[in-house]
């Protein structure tokens, strides 16, 4: 089962370097789960391992800034607030605004800026202050002026260049409000330039909008010339055209067109309306006439109503009477009677021809009805010809008419522009306001020496922090016991501490001291490494020379021994061998006399003076210890000491480079590796674990040594407090 499992092991460590048993894949899941927590751990513990040089670096860094604020030239800003608005005040109401003023607050705030920043706007207020032709400017700003002559072309660039530099524009979030600052080593410069900055921009923006009236007019003026010209031009036209065709139109008058009516068109029109009117009138003729016609002749109602027939009809009447009394009282031929009977005749005969005139009255109101309708339908016809010859003629008339009105329009409109433009000439709309004049600045915003300070602390820090982090990513050896699990994917069973004063034998003996509280904590840790409590033959090996093996290896069966286990220290280092001189015994025989005898040796068991301890020294060193350390022979080795001890501690050779260890954990029950903080190599240790997993050995896991809790950071705080509590508590006890 140790053989599948160490095969296991063996397979998940070379392929991604995590944990080899079951135990261990726990704690690494925990680790992943606390990566967090490890995190922040690691970084105070770096931190806490650099402290000097990330001290240091700041210190200097904090010097450096003072120095630079001490030796710096001072430089004194003023500032000045102006106020822009879209648009100015209108006086007349036709004053003209900037174009660019219309649309959106920010764009337009923002185009102002950058008016600001112009190099234009340089160029005026070093004119109006005389830049250009004073060298004391450059003196004022300590800086060297050109090799030319005041005046020239690299004079004027160096100074744009310096106002352009030292000029700061800040827009008011908000606001319409613009703070126009210039930075200079003189407090009065400083004030000087702001202020003529603020009064150039205001004159350059009337000066600008004053142009453009000027060419507004201008431009309007040369058009108003040309339109003039064109009218002129139309208008000869229009009345040579109509003469040449003898078109005349009267004033007043437009057709449907919306054109002038002429003499021909006008005349057309009345006789239109007359002939209508006579056309009309001869069919209520004709249509009275022929009534008459089919009427009888004292039946028709002109008859009756004429007032001398009705007249003759009341004297017929009359007659009438008189003629019936006369019969009455003489005969047919009383001359009274026949002259009444003459009389009424006579009444008849008026009557007839009377009522024959009405009926050739009517007759001849139709024929003259008829006469004057074929009249007008002469005339008409007549001068529908010669209005249709005039229409032709007045297309061409019609054309230049509408340009000679549109010419008009034209020339009207540009003459009323004109004159507003003239009326608002000298009126100038300003939309920008200065709200403070700036003032000569009575401190310099540079150097300040807190600030400087501050900035050369943060500065200093984040170097020597991106140095530390360097050195940590750089630095290769195992520090703390997170190094460990996270490195080589192993679990810690322990810490033991750096002698504080170098004699770990004397410490080992002293059971209150910190090295004694170690070595308990490992015991129960390796009691409690597998599920079948401690193997019983335990090997412990390191990577490299003096990382503390054999120091570890005495202290563990020191403890073993003492806990009343019958224990035997093996020292299998048949290269450099140690725990004969740590026990102060002979090395005559020993762990190598063992590998060349068929049985146990007496010879080569050591008592000491701890109870229930054994030592094996390594015996005479032989010429290939490899030679000596074959399966069997181990096996055969370590089953007869199995048979007289509880507990096997085997104080190995180093892996690295040597062929022993892994030949000895290959027989042993389990394996501790020992590290050395802050000196164990990440990749040699993991090319040391590589070749014992791939040895078949079981690896329980690892013990850090020779940890100096005091410089180590808080990566293993835990340790610390609970060696330091502990023989705290038994030195009071």
């Amino acid at each position: 089962m140790n053989q599948e499992a160490s095969i296991l092991d063996r397979d998940r460590f070379a392929d991604d370097d995590v944990v080899q048993s079951d135990a261990r894949a726990h704690a690494h899941r925990l680790g992943h789960l606390s990566q967090g927590d490890l995190d922040l751990r690691e970084i105070r513990a770096a931190l806490y391992r650099n402290r000097w040089l990330i001290g240091g670096v700041t210190a200097v860094a904090i010097i450096i800034g003072l120095l630079m604020a001490l030796l710096s030239t001072p430089i004194y800003r003023s500032t000045a607030t102006l106020q822009i608005d879209q648009q100015g005040p209108q006086i007349l109401g036709s004053e003209d605004q900037d174009p660019t003023a219309s649309g959106d607050i920010e764009v337009y705030l923002q185009t102002q800026v950058e008016v600001l920043r112009s190099r234009s706007l340089s160029d005026r207020v070093a004119r109006s202050l005389n830049y250009y032709q004073d060298p004391s400017f450059f003196e004022a700003m300590e800086m060297t002026p050109p090799d030319t002559s005041p005046g020239s072309a690299a004079w004027q660039r160096a100074v744009i260049n310096i106002l352009q530099e030292n000029l700061t524009i800040e827009l008011t979030s908000g606001t319409r409000l613009v703070d126009l600052s210039f930075d200079s080593p003189s407090p009065q410069l400083s004030a000087r330039v702001s202020n003529a900055f603020a009064e150039e921009f205001i004159a350059s923006t009337l000066q600008r909008r004053f142009d453009m009236s000027a060419y507004s007019r201008q431009f309007l003026q040369e058009q108003l010339g040309q339109t003039r010209e064109r009218l002129e031009e139309s208008e000869r036209s229009l009345i040579e055209y109509a003469r040449q065709t003898g078109i005349t139109n009267l004033d007043g008058g437009e057709d449907a067109e919306g054109n002038g009516q002429t003499l021909t068109g006008s005349n057309l029109a009345t006789l239109n309306t007359a002939y209508a009117t006579a056309q009309t009138d001869r069919i209520l003729a004709e249509q009275k006439w022929r009534q008459a016609q089919a009427t009888p002749l004292m039946s028709l109602a002109e008859v009756l109503s004429n007032p001398a027939i009705q007249t003759l009809q009341s004297q017929k009447a009359q007659a009438k009477a008189q003629l019936e009394g006369e019969r009455d009282r003489h005969s047919a031929d009383y001359p009274t009677v026949r002259q009444l009977e003459a009389q009424i005749a006579a009444f008849d005969e008026q009557i007839r021809l009377q009522a024959t005139q009405v009926r050739n009255s009517i007759r001849d109101q139709y024929r003259i009805a008829v006469q004057q309708e074929r009249s007008l339908m002469a005339n008409v016809r007549e001068l529908q010809g010669a209005a249709l010859g005039e229409q032709s003629r007045g297309v061409q008339l019609t054309i230049l008419r509408r340009e000679a009105d549109t010419n008009r329009a034209l020339y009207d409109a540009l003459l009323q522009r004109f004159r507003e433009l003239n009326a608002a000439a000298g009126i100038t709309a300003n939309n920008i306001l200065i709200i403070d004049r700036a003032e000569t600045p009575s401190a310099p915003i540079w150097p300040r020496p807190l600030i400087n300070a501050f900035l050369g602390a943060v500065i200093g820090f984040g170097l020597a922090a991106a140095i530390a982090f360097a050195r940590e990513r750089l630095d290769d050896s195992i520090r703390s016991s997170d190094d460990v699990e996270r490195k080589l994917g192993l679990p810690v069973l322990g810490i033991t501490p750096r002698p504080a004063n170098a004699d770990a034998e004397t410490e080992m003996l002293d059971p209150h001291s910190p090295m004694s509280e170690s070595i308990y904590a490992l015991r129960t840790a390796l009691e409690l490494s597998t599920r079948d409590g401690l193997p019983q033959t335990l090997l412990v090996t390191s990577t490299r020379p003096a990382e503390g093996k054999s120091t570890t290896s005495e202290a563990l069966a020191r403890e073993f021994a003492q806990s009343g286990r019958r224990t035997v220290l093996v020292d299998a280092d048949m290269r450099r061998p140690s725990v004969h001189h740590n026990f102060h015994i002979d090395n005559k025989s020993g762990f190598s006399t063992l590998l060349t005898s068929p049985a146990l040796v007496p010879e080569a068991l050591k008592t000491t003076d701890v109870d229930n301890l054994s030592v094996i020294p390594s015996g005479p060193i032989p010429p290939s210890p490899p030679r000596l350390l074959s399966g069997e022979t181990l096996d055969r080795v370590f089953s007869q000491l199995r048979d007289r001890f509880d507990i096997i501690i085997i104080d190995a050779p180093p892996v690295l480079g040597l062929a022993d260890a892994p030949q000895l954990a290959s027989a042993a029950g389990g394996v501790l590796y020992v590290v050395e903080a802050h000196s164990g190599s990440q990749g040699q240790a993991k090319a040391s674990i590589r070749r014992l997993l791939s040895a078949g050995t079981n690896i329980l896991g690892v013990v850090l040594t020779k940890y100096d809790f005091t410089s180590g950071g808080y990566s293993s705080y835990g340790y610390h407090e609970y060696y330091s509590y502990g023989g705290h508590d038994r030195a009071e006890a």
